[in-house]
């Protein structure tokens, strides 16, 4: 992956969180499950209490936008019903998590907080 179209990948803080979420899971997770985590993130919430509503917001965005381009580029498989989602383990996975840690805010943070 060249390093443009790893900056390309990660511009999105979505993508980012699943990247994050993917590479630290020590197993492949479904959908329903990365839908939550991202939404947590994305909305600083505890996992356990993030709506419905923004868990369902962030499973369409991961369906047409997110995983789709991830996918595009080498960096993660799955399957379109959404079983499970791998972080593939090769090269292209290498290059991305290197200018990943040159991003100033990566990791993304591990604890949501919610902004008041």
């Amino acid at each position: 992956m060249e390093r443009t179209d790893a900056y390309h990948v990660l511009a999105s803080a979505d993508r980012q969180h699943v990247v994050h979420e993917l590479s630290t899971r020590r197993s492949d997770p479904e959908l329903s499950t990365l839908a939550r985590a991202v939404a947590a993130r994305r909305h600083r919430i505890d996992p356990e209490s993030v709506p419905d509503e923004y868990v369902d917001r962030a499973r369409v965005r991961l369906i047409h936008t997110h995983l789709p381009k991830l996918d595009e580029h080498g960096v993660v498989s799955y399957e379109s019903d959404g079983d499970r989602i791998a972080l593939e383990e090769d090269d292209t996975v290498e290059r991305l998590l290197e200018v990943a840690d040159e991003l100033p805010a990566w990791p993304p943070d591990r604890r949501p907080r919610r902004v008041k």
